[in-house]
């Protein structure tokens, strides 16, 4: 039977560049390119940005990479006036404008649209007009602008505006619902390839810890609660918890690389890489990943006659 592979990117803000660093080292040794050894590409958020950028522009791991170094990429997307962050801190508007993220994605992504790709992508966002997820693939009713579509999946709550698409209707993250959408791809994978047997590539971006004072914790009320991050540790529970029935459902045809940043002293914001030396360690922590990872990657690869000879 022949085999299709899917590559799914969790959200992680701008810790993206752990992931694409993973697969700039899995390229340097398979020789392959991250466009031409996947055949769907699925993402959320951060992942989703990615996504869109590997299949609308053919573009490797480490293209994307030097990108956003050359280009200062994710500075550029981080933007805001001083006021806005101080008001972010009391819940009262989002970290970042929107305006200099949705100029950036036009830029990179131009007029492509989701079905004029040749790979197949899969990307959730949360529409707030119709109260549901929905998911963006090639075959949406909707060709959709690719541009948008980067702009809506990662349109984070708390850091950036909701991003209104060309039907009228206002995104946000797809993360808030599904921010490891492993088990989605593969799923959709199937319905598309009836036929063949699929095997989805998982990549984290690292979890995010969180230690309560559960005495202090006694007297928290819903502003407590929210200041303390509870929304980030039920969304890291929910998508560890779907990794792991995920992979226990699918068996070797799932393979999911994670682990929490705390082990590589990383900071765990969600815009930490919004400077160098983080940009630095973040890379760092992907090669890493890779290296400690490389025997079950290059296994997981190995059932494809032309990606096992350029792996061996």
């Amino acid at each position: 039977m022949q085999r299709r592979f899917v590559l799914s990117l969790d959200g992680g803000g701008s810790h993206l560049l752990i992931q694409l660093n993973v697969l700039a080292s899995l390229e340097a040794e398979t020789g392959i390119s991250t466009y031409d050894q996947f055949d769907m590409v699925a993402g959320s958020s951060s992942g989703g940005m990615m996504a869109c950028l590997i299949a609308g522009r053919a573009m490797s791991a480490y293209g994307i990479v030097q990108m956003i170094q050359q280009e200062k990429l994710l500075e550029s997307m981080m933007t805001g006036h001083w006021m806005n962050h101080l008001l972010n801190r009391l819940h009262l508007r989002p970290k970042y404008s929107g305006g200099p993220k949705s100029r950036v994605l036009q830029r990179e992504l131009g007029h492509l649209r989701i079905a004029s790709l040749d790979k197949s992508l899969f990307i959730p966002c949360f529409n707030l007009d119709r109260d549901q997820l929905e998911i963006f693939t090639n075959h949406c009713p909707e060709n959709f602008l690719l541009s948008e579509i980067a702009d809506a999946c990662t349109a984070a709550p708390s850091f950036y505006p909701p991003v209104q698409m060309e039907d009228g209707g206002w995104r946000i993250d797809g993360g808030v619902g599904m921010n490891n959408p492993a088990l989605g791809a593969y799923l959709h994978a199937r319905e598309i390839w009836p036929n063949h047997d699929v095997k989805v590539l998982s990549i984290g971006s690292g979890w995010r810890s969180f230690i309560f004072d559960g005495a202090k914790a006694c007297a928290y009320g819903g502003m407590q609660w929210s200041a303390k991050g509870i929304a980030s540790v039920i969304l890291r529970e929910k998508m560890m918890a779907n990794a792991r029935m995920t992979e226990a459902m699918f068996g070797d045809h799932v393979l999911y690389i994670n682990d929490y940043l705390k082990n590589y002293a990383m900071p765990d914001h969600m815009d930490s890489a919004n400077h160098p030396d983080n940009q630095r360690k973040s890379m760092e922590i992907g090669r890493l990943w890779y290296a400690r990872n490389r025997g079950r990657i290059l296994k997981w690869l190995s059932g494809h006659p032309e990606r096992s000879i350029h792996a061996a």
